[in-house]
């Protein structure tokens, strides 16, 4: 059994104290119920070279001596980290950050680079074989069986869009497919959609992304007249269960090619308050954009073609939404 401590603060009889270091603590990852060492990171020292002030400090020395042995018998190299970590009482500590991150990195896998059109992108596997092609692609490799997929620096090679891979990356890290600015390009989307297909993201779980376009409503009236107008895709207002008929169909207008094509009706107001009916589609996302004063406006209200044109003014609204298409 070893001596008592002295009282906390009081330095040891007939031994010169050097000045104490920062304060540690310790413990042998070799044996958990080794004695505290704590009185060795507290600076404590020895009478002269030598030997030792007293038998507290030779059996403090055969405890130090005794963790290190017991620590690199654990397999623990001379390159490792000479502090032995430990807690009050000798209890272990939880795993450090650096075991901590080597844990983490087990479980994202290893970090690869991978060549997409000669573009270089850095990821971990786990995260690649979230892509039914990447995951066959790694598979065969582990297997030996494919080696004509790599570059000259040994980096797996993907003949595709470097370009278009970023949102494939992106999809893959946070399962969210991020357009940004991009989401109303009609054209882009659908390459995406067709990259998204080649590495096996088309299923329905995975819902390749859809463009997102302005769907626009116009609200006008003549200067000279408090009836109020619509302009909008027909569905916007024969879907909505709240319409409850404050709004009706005006059959002899939107017969126009373009108003075929874009399915754009007109539609009369019930209500003659501008802020009322403005208020009714910014409920349904809609936002004012344009006030367009003095502009030429044409309706026609016979079924021969009776119209009546004059300037008016226009309030133009617009939301996003989805290209219509498969999901």
């Amino acid at each position: 059994m070893h001596p008592p401590f002295p009282p906390a603060g009081a330095p040891p009889q007939d031994v010169d104290v050097v000045p104490a270091p920062p304060p540690m603590e310790w413990w042998c990852h070799g044996d958990p119920d080794a004695p505290l060492l704590n009185r060795v990171a507290s600076g404590l020292g020895r009478a002269n070279p030598e030997g030792y002030a007293n038998q507290e400090d030779l059996d403090l020395e055969e405890d130090l001596a005794e963790c290190i042995a017991a620590w690199q018998e654990k397999g623990w190299q001379e390159n490792q980290p000479r502090q032995v970590v430990c807690s009050p009482l000798g209890r272990p500590r939880p795993h450090g950050r650096r075991e901590e991150y080597t844990a983490d990195q087990e479980h994202h896998g290893p970090v690869l680079s991978v060549n997409i059109g000669g573009a270089i992108f850095r990821t971990t596997s786990n995260t690649l074989r979230k892509a039914p092609f990447f995951d066959l692609m790694l598979r065969h490799m582990e297997e030996g069986a494919l080696g004509t997929t790599t570059d000259d620096n040994g980096q797996l090679f993907v003949d595709r869009s470097g370009d278009l891979f970023v949102y494939i990356l992106e999809y893959l890290r946070s399962g969210h497919w991020i357009l940004r600015d991009r989401a109303g390009d009609l054209e882009f989307v659908d390459a995406l959609r067709e990259e998204a297909g080649f590495y096996g993201l088309n299923t329905v779980r995975d819902r390749p992304p859809l463009p997102r376009i302005s769907e626009y409503v116009t609200v006008w009236q003549f200067r000279d007249d408090t009836s109020l107008y619509v302009d909008c895709l027909e569905q916007t207002i024969r879907e909505d269960p709240d319409n409850q008929g404050l709004f009706r169909l005006c059959k002899y207008s939107g017969g126009l090619p373009l108003d075929m094509q874009t399915c754009t009706k007109r539609f009369k107001a019930t209500s003659h308050n501008v802020q009322a009916v403005i208020a009714y589609f910014a409920m349904r996302g809609f936002n004012l954009q344009h006030v367009i004063e003095g502009s030429m406006m044409t309706h026609t209200f016979s079924a021969d073609g009776q119209s009546r044109s004059g300037h008016g003014t226009q309030y133009v609204l617009a939301r996003k939404t989805l290209f219509p298409g498969d999901s």
